[in-house]
């Protein structure tokens, strides 16, 4: 993948559950946003994505760690 442009804003307008690429040690991987909170400090996404072991995690990002997968070109799909 190449390199996605979160925006912190893209949190709160998509709609549940979305597909998003989300930033986990250092590498951008294909996921879910499955939920959102605003808090003090902005707004957070509750994510699934498949971490580099292959296991599915959730967990919430600040939405600065979340972007829209649009924004690498077409989508692959298994044929």
């Amino acid at each position: 993948m190449t390199e996605f442009e979160p925006g912190t804003d893209l949190v709160s307008r998509l709609p549940l559950p979305s597909h998003v690429v989300v930033l986990v040690d250092g590498t951008w991987r294909r996921g879910w946003l499955i939920g959102r909170e605003h808090e003090e400090t902005g707004w957070t996404g509750l994510v699934q994505y498949e971490g580099a072991d292959g296991a599915e995690r959730t967990e919430r990002l600040p939405a600065n760690r979340i972007a829209s997968p649009e924004s690498d070109g077409p989508s692959e799909r298994a044929s």
